[in-house]
């Protein structure tokens, strides 16, 4: 009878090991969601079946008094993937925020339409005898990647993703390739074999304090190679398809079959509204970085709709309004962005502690003197978004859904809004950027957190068709945008304009860039 107790007792957990292929927050996974006092939003999900742990705007902050505990909010221990969806962040305070450290050669892969941040207090994502394929993602760490011996058996490739890596990629002994990106700063970044494997060095040969690992312009669906994913595209697939013409951008599934079902992948591209990623560039200053976003040009209807009982006579009448392509701040301008530009000791914000608050209290006429000093430094042509641009991108330009506010009609998904007014605002100030889902672009907090500085002077609508308006020539007040954290719902919507003095400071007002 006790062999046979043993006996089962031994598949029992032999088939527990056989499963369990990653840890959250020090547990082993069952089948569903992950249920963990460490999950502060988002849900987490595991399929054994898949090996499969699927991150949803998920946000972990698996943290301790004592950083060597070890602690990791996911450990990988054997091949698994990981797919990312929405904004998600794992942080921990102690030295690593990704494991995988299963120490027998296994092949791991993060993918996903979506962002994924993580800091620890050592490496964000360590490797241990494991292969690592990040793939379409948009990827942001504060202690870089690697391994703290001699990187055997371990790999590293960048398919598709943007990434900016704070710290070092290190240690990587079977070496580093990438896919439809490259690293793009610094300029004279190069990877290096040395004595503990593949690492990624520059001009000094130091490691430099941020690496970053750009899109190569792609988006997946973009067939015809136009900046757009339409029928056109699906045209271009057929084409391959049946055998009329040669097109490696055909494998929209990424199958490396072109088929059928890339046809079917890319209607669902399509009539989701919502491309997998957007062209972006990211910028560098002072070590800290940003990313603007593309926004291709079109026609869209400007101002309050008919129907919008809540709009004021300034928002009226709605007009037609054609806009150029440009390029727009993925966030608002953070306090981390205003010192590095500005200096260490000019701050003007209100609330202030967290660097990844956006600046707030700023003038316009203060803007456009950061504006001036960050041009300087890039050798850019950064401005304020038009009144135009601006709502046509917070409407999520051609991607647009048609929602109320930027990316949902749900308020409370998108934005900081309405302290002591029942939103989503429960702490009087501001909140970190990108807290909240982003629109149909990626654009995150167009609605709440801050009003958004324009270039325009405040002025009247006309109902007559413009292209790339500027508003009035001269006036006495600009033009603010996309309400605030103190502001009801009403004052959110996407047509709402109101009217500031350029030399006025108010806790409610930011701004955000656009070239």
């Amino acid at each position: 009878m006790k062999k046979i107790l043993l006996l089962l007792l031994t598949s029992i957990l032999v088939a527990m090991c056989a499963s369990a292929q990653v840890l959250v927050c020090g547990s082993y996974l069952e089948d569903g969601q992950v249920n963990s006092p460490y999950i502060m939003s988002g849900t987490v999900t595991w399929n054994s079946a898949s090996h499969t742990l699927t991150l949803d705007n998920a946000v972990i902050d698996y943290s301790s008094n004592n950083p060597q505990d070890g602690i990791r909010p996911i450990r990988v221990t054997g091949d698994a993937t990981i797919v990312v969806r929405g904004n998600c962040r794992l942080s921990t305070t102690g030295y690593v925020a990704i494991a995988a450290d299963s120490y027998n050669s296994k092949n791991v892969t993060i993918k996903g339409n979506g962002t994924l941040t993580t800091s620890s207090s050592w490496i964000d994502i360590f490797l241990v005898a494991a292969h690592l394929n990040i793939q379409d993602i948009t990827l942001s760490t504060v202690n870089g990647i690697g391994n703290n011996a001699e990187g055997t058996g371990v790999g590293l490739s960048f398919d598709n993703v943007q990434a900016t890596i704070r710290g070092s990629i290190s240690r990587i002994g079977d070496g580093i390739t990438f896919k439809d990106c490259a690293i793009t700063y610094p300029e004279d970044a190069y990877i290096e074999k040395t004595d503990y494997g593949y690492s990624i060095y520059y001009g000094n040969h130091k490691t430099p304090d941020t690496i970053i690992i750009s899109r190569m312009g792609s988006i997946q669906g973009d067939v015809n190679g136009d900046g757009e994913v339409n029928i056109a595209d699906v045209n271009a697939v057929v084409d391959v398809v049946l055998g009329g013409a040669s097109n490696p951008r055909a494998d929209v599934n990424n199958d490396n079959e072109i088929n059928i079902a890339d046809i079917n992948a890319l209607i669902d591209i399509i009539l989701s509204g919502v491309q997998a990623q957007s062209i972006t560039e990211t910028i560098t200053v002072g070590g800290v970085s940003f990313k603007m976003v593309k926004v291709n040009g079109g026609t869209y209807t400007m101002g309050a709709r008919d129907n919008d009982t809540e709009a004021f006579n300034s928002e009226k009448p709605a007009h037609q309004v054609t806009v150029s392509s440009f390029y727009i701040g993925e966030t608002e301008v953070t306090q981390a962005l205003w010192v590095a530009v500005m200096g260490s000791n000019n701050n003007p914000s209100h609330f202030t502690g967290d660097l990844n608050r956006p600046v707030d209290q700023v003038s316009w006429n203060q803007c456009q003197e950061f504006i001036t000093k960050l041009n300087q430094m890039t050798g850019k042509q950064f401005r304020l978004p038009t009144e135009a641009e601006w709502e046509y991108a917070a409407r999520g330009g051609k991607m647009s859904k048609g929602y109320k506010y930027a990316g949902s009609n749900d308020i409370n998904e998108v934005a900081w809004w309405g302290y002591e007014k029942g939103g989503t605002c429960v702490t009087y100030g501001t909140c970190p950027v990108a807290s909240f889902k982003p629109n149909e672009l990626g654009l995150y907090d167009m609605t709440g957190n801050l009003f958004e500085w324009c270039q325009d002077w405040y002025g009247g609508y006309s109902s007559e068709p413009q292209t790339n308006p500027t508003g009035p020539e001269t006036g006495t007040d600009r033009i603010v945008r996309g309400g605030s954290w103190d502001f009801d719902a009403k004052f959110c919507r996407l047509s709402y304009r109101r009217d500031y003095a350029p030399n006025g400071n108010y806790v409610c007002n930011g701004l955000r860039l656009a070239m």
